[in-house]
C-alpha cells in the first residue's frame, strides 16, 4: 500500500511488512529501508523513477534485519548508507542464517558506513541501539519526520529479538523527545504522530515489568495498548526471547 503523507513523504508498506520511506527533496530523493524482497524494491525504484522523476540521492538501512535491507540488491549501483555495525552484521549472514528466509541471489552491503552518526544538510542518521545493537533512526528536520525503524511498531506487537535490549530501547524512545516531530514512520504499521512513541514506551515498560515479576500476564491482557495490537504470535516469541536472555 502506498501512503502519501504529504507532498514530500511517501511510505510503502502493508500490515506486518516493513515500511519503505521515500522522502522527496528539491534536488532528489532518499529511500529508507528496502524491504525483504529485491523484486518489491525494484518496483519501488521504478515507481520513483517513473512517477517522481527525480534522482535517488542515496538509500539508508536502519538495521540489519533482512526485511529492511535485502531489497538493497535493487539499488546496488547507488550509495547505500548504514552504521558500520549494520554493514558488518550483513557480512556475517551465513547459510544457516539464510535457510529459513526467501532465497536471495546477493546480499548487498552498504558501502558508506558511520560509527555514531552520519548527516548532510537534509538528514541525520544516528546509531541508537535498543531493538538491535545496530538500530539507527533517520531524522529529517525540514519535514519534522522521524523514521524509527523497528524501534517502533505501531498497532502491531513488537519484534523483540535475542539481541534486543529493553532498557536501552526505553532510553532511546525517551531521548526522541528532543526532536521536533510531526510524523513518525514506524518499522511496521501505519504512520503516526509522536503519540506512538509514548505508546511504544508503555508497551515495552509493561513487558519489562512482567518479566521482572512485578505484574502478571493477565495485567497485560487487560491493557488496551496490548489488546489492540495485531499478530499476538510476535508477543509470544518476544517473551520467549526475553526469558532466554534472563537464563543466560
Amino acid at each position: 500500500m502506498i501512503q502519501k503523507i504529504n507532498d514530500n513523504i511517501i511510505v510503502i508498506g502493508l500490515d506486518a511488512s516493513s515500511n519503505v520511506t521515500i522522502v522527496i527533496f528539491q534536488e532528489g530523493i532518499i529511500i529508507v529501508d528496502t524491504s525483504l524482497f529485491p523484486e518489491k524494491a525494484s518496483k519501488i525504484r521504478q515507481f520513483v523513477e517513473n512517477t517522481i522523476k527525480k534522482p535517488i540521492l542515496y538509500v539508508v538501512n536502519t538495521h540489519y534485519h533482512p526485511d529492511h535491507c535485502f531489497g538493497n540488491a535493487a539499488f546496488e549501483d547507488l550509495q547505500i548508507i548504514s552504521s558500520a555495525q549494520t554493514a558488518n552484521n550483513m557480512t556475517l549472514m551465513d547459510q544457516h542464517y539464510l535457510e529459513n528466509l526467501p532465497k536471495i541471489e546477493k546480499i548487498v552491503v552498504p558501502q558508506v558506513t558511520f560509527v555514531e552518526e552520519w548527516m548532510d544538510k537534509r538528514v541525520l542518521v544516528k546509531l541508537v541501539g535498543g531493538h538491535t545493537p545496530d538500530s539507527s533512526i533517520v531524522y529529517v528536520p525540514s519535514q519534522k519526520l522521524l523514521i524509527a525503524g523497528d524501534l517502533i511498531f505501531n498497532n502491531l506487537h513488537a519484534e523483540i529479538v535475542p539481541d534486543s535490549d529493553l532498557n536501552q530501547w526505553l532510553q532511546v524512545l525517551e531521548s526522541l523527545k528532543k526532536y521536533k516531530i510531526q510524523y513518525v514512520v514506524p518499522g511496521h504499521g501505519p504512520v503516526s504522530g509522536e503519540s506512538c512513541i509514548e505508546e511504544m514506551k508503555k508497551y515495552l515498560l509493561k513487558i519489562l515489568r512482567m518479566i521482572e515479576g512485578k505484574i502478571t500476564y493477565k495485567d497485560l491482557l487487560n491493557d488496551p495498548n496490548f489488546e489492540k495490537r495485531k499478530f499476538p504470535e510476535l508477543f509470544s516469541w518476544a517473551i520467549d526471547n526475553l526469558l532466554k536472555q534472563r537464563v543466560k
